[in-house]
């Protein structure tokens, strides 16, 4: 299994003091964002910080790099570097459009976990493909590139159509499926409502651009003491018997799956 991506922090690959905070920070793992994070003319800079900072890091694992988009200079660059650093837990791929950007991934990096962000109307229109692609094990959703390409709003009322579909796509592919990043972080509650109507939806987890959003997008997605002991009990009871009977209320397979899936987020989820 690769890294958990269910809580993944942003941090700028052309700040190499902020690495080992973000690593530290609680989050489920970090992303060395070479891509929007960095300007054009650090990208050459950012790149030779990471290559450092894998070639001198012990553990890798909770440690995700987002490179450039494929079939850019840069992009292919930043696979280059991966493709001769030590191994971190997942590529974190930008604007893919079609499953041959993942391949192209796979043919210059090697077999690295790819975390593969949906963030354009190609994309989008072949997330199903995209989502079944060899090393793809993660969709993350991406509002504001996909917005703006479509001409509309990154409001909840208006992406949430284009967000079922791709969970509907990792779902499909069993990958995971991961919501995007809420821009505010100064005002708790607003990522906290975010996580919240994403956790609903069935996502698995959120991207963090801030260290403040952390603890109210935990708190979104980690189940409560009663919802777990809930789970608990159906798991429990859908042992004995199937399909079995728990307060009334018939325990089939979907019911079972789904108290699976609150008991898997506690963990993977608490601190």
């Amino acid at each position: 299994m690769a890294l958990d991506p269910s809580l993944l922090l942003f941090v700028p690959a052309d700040r190499p003091e902020r690495f080992g905070k973000a690593l530290a920070s609680g989050a489920s793992g970090a992303i060395l964002d070479l891509e929007d994070a960095v300007a054009p003319d650090r990208k050459a800079y950012a790149r030779e910080q990471v290559r450092v900072f894998l070639d001198a890091s012990a553990d890798l694992a909770n440690v995700a790099v987002r490179v450039n988009p494929p079939h850019t200079p840069d992009g292919d660059a930043d696979l280059v570097m991966l493709a001769s650093a030590r191994r971190v837990g997942a590529v974190v791929v930008p604007k893919v459009g079609a499953v041959g950007d993942c391949a192209l991934v796979a043919e210059i990096a090697g077999d690295l976990p790819q975390i593969v962000l949906i963030e354009s109307a190609r994309g989008l229109a072949r997330c199903e493909a995209i989502a079944a692609a060899p090393n793809v094990f993660a969709l993350a959703f991406g509002p504001y590139d996909l917005a703006a390409e479509l001409g509309g709003s990154s409001d909840a009322d208006v992406m949430d159509v284009h967000r079922a579909r791709m969970l509907v796509a990792a779902r499909a592919a069993q990958c995971w499926a991961i919501d995007g990043p809420s821009r505010e972080y100064g005002d708790a509650a607003i990522p906290a409502r975010d996580a919240e109507r994403a956790r609903r939806m069935g996502y698995d987890g959120k991207l963090l651009i801030h260290p403040a959003q952390l603890a109210p997008v935990r708190a979104a997605f980690t189940p409560s003491a009663d919802e777990i002991a809930y789970a608990r009990r159906v798991v429990e009871a859908a042992a004995r018997s199937n399909p079995a009977v728990l307060d009334g209320t018939m325990i089939d397979p979907p019911i079972e799956a789904a108290a699976l899936r609150v008991l898997r987020r506690a963990g993977a989820l608490s601190s």
